[in-house]
């Protein structure tokens, strides 16, 4: 009993910290996930943890400024805090000191812990429908995948072909991995060949749903999704333009800003069908949105537009919360956003970024016509763009890929993916208050570190950076 006990604590509160073994979280040794149907529940999973909000991310992405804190407080502090750090991309301080716990992290594993490990490892001695029994495992493989996809990208170095195969990742827990035994890193490599190895296996059951019962649950064209992600991750274009190709034939569908013009702005919360799978904290209203984040979105931007802002005339709200008057700040109870998962929007993105890739034929025009299909839905007035050379149509894809990825983890992944090549990479900068911060692109803030919740018990788990 009192191995049971601290197995369950330590897979609840230190997951992180080592491998698990998911098979004994019933009491008393009895099996509680031994139906097919236990386990579907298990699944039902509401994934709007604090652990999705990814303010930090999006803080070095230059999409936000410091939640509700006192600007010029944090910038003439003698001791920079955690976001003071952040928000003046201060690369040459120890960043984990001051990172006890984090929450993305945490969440990321623990999902992987009591969900889909615990799903995996039960689903075949569980009683009940076979095909039922295959979705629900394919389903756990694609989850998995996913979360350690999340990891790999902030805890870690981007994929880098030339280095990957070295370059020191993060672990990658499977079900039966030991309680016991400390988590070892993999490389860089090793964890994407895992997602991949992961996601064929839920593939090949065939199970998968075309539209799941909601978007807190998986399905093929989400499974593509992921594997379309980790493809263009590990530079390989073709094979992500036919795994994006494979999700958008499931779905899709883009949300059409244009009926939002002339009444309420609203964007549903998990019934989205722009969505593949969702994942939220909080909304985008209250938020104070940098300059060189509003600067991207195009002047017919119907987001920009339309969406409600906050009116400081009668209450300096900017002003009380941030010490900043006239930031941008959005109010509305309604609009949800994605913050950790994907959408089809992603996928058209992605298709788009492989067919400039390709540099063949008519690739560069279709390029263009995708980037035009988003567009028509997102500007009023809609006037389609053109690209004389792959250069200019990756501007374009670029400026469109930050504002359609405003307020999600999507936009640091991007971006620190383009900063391994040469074509592409780029020093962010911005202003605060009349000081200049840049971000280089071989800036150690692009990895996130380790939290001392995880390295205190796990003497493997050094930092990456």
């Amino acid at each position: 009993m009192k191995k049971i006990t601290y197995s369950i604590l330590f897979a609840l509160l230190a997951f992180a910290s080592a491998c698990s073994d998911f098979t004994e979280i019933e009491p008393k040794g009895k099996n509680v996930l031994s139906r097919v149907e236990d386990l579907d529940m298990l699944l039902n999973y509401e994934y709007r943890q604090r652990g999705f909000a990814f303010r930090s991310v999006m803080l070095v992405a230059n999409d936000i400024l410091p939640y509700a804190e006192n600007i010029p407080n944090l910038l003439s502090a003698k001791e920079k805090s955690l976001n003071g750090i952040l928000a003046t991309w201060d690369g040459t301080l120890d960043r984990a000191i001051l990172t006890a716990t984090d929450d993305a992290y945490s969440e990321c594993y623990s999902i992987n812990a009591k969900v889909a490990n615990a799903v995996i490892a039960k689903v075949d001695a569980a009683a009940g429908d076979r095909y039922m029994a295959d979705r629900l495992k394919a389903e756990a493989y694609v989850l998995r995948a996913y979360m350690h996809y999340i990891v790999v990208n902030l805890y870690a170095k981007a994929y880098d072909p030339e280095t990957a195969a070295d370059d020191p990742g993060v672990p990658y827990i499977k079900e039966n991995d030991a309680l016991e035994v400390p988590c070892t890193k993999s490389t860089v490599a090793e964890v994407y060949e895992n997602i991949l190895a992961d996601l064929e296996t839920a593939l090949e059951l065939n199970s998968l749903p075309d539209k799941p019962i909601n978007t807190m649950r998986v399905g093929k064209a989400f499974a593509y999704a992921v594997k379309a992600k980790a493809l263009m991750s590990m530079h390989k274009f073709p094979e992500a333009l036919e795994a994006a190709e494979a999700s958008l034939a499931i779905n899709d569908f883009i949300y059409d800003q244009r009926q939002l013009t002339g009444g309420d702005f609203v964007r549903p919360r998990i019934d989205c069908q722009e969505d593949l799978f969702t994942t939220f904290y909080e909304r985008p209203n209250l938020h104070a949105y940098t300059d060189e984040i509003m600067a991207q979105f195009e002047p017919g931007s119907i987001s920009f537009n339309h969406f409600p802002k906050i009116d400081e005339s009668g209450f300096p709200i900017g002003l009380i919360i941030y010490g900043v008057p006239g930031l941008t700040m959005w109010d509305n109870n309604e609009y949800y956003m994605t913050t950790g998962g994907l959408t089809t929007i992603g996928m058209y993105l992605t298709r788009a970024e492989c067919l400039i890739r390709s540099n063949k034929g008519d690739d560069l025009q279709e390029a263009m016509n995708v980037i035009n299909t988003i567009r028509e839905k997102r500007i009023d007035p809609y006037t389609p763009l053109s690209a004389a050379d792959p250069a200019q149509a990756f501007a374009y894809l670029k400026q469109l890929s930050r504002t359609e990825n405003w307020f999600s983890y999507r936009n640091f992944v991007n971006l620190k993916r383009w900063n391994t090549e040469d074509a592409y990479k780029e020093t962010l900068r911005k202003n605060l208050l009349g000081q200049e911060f840049e971000l280089r692109p071989d800036s150690p803030l692009w990895i996130f570190p380790f939290p001392q919740n995880a390295t205190n018990y796990n003497p493997n788990l050094t930092q990456n950076y």
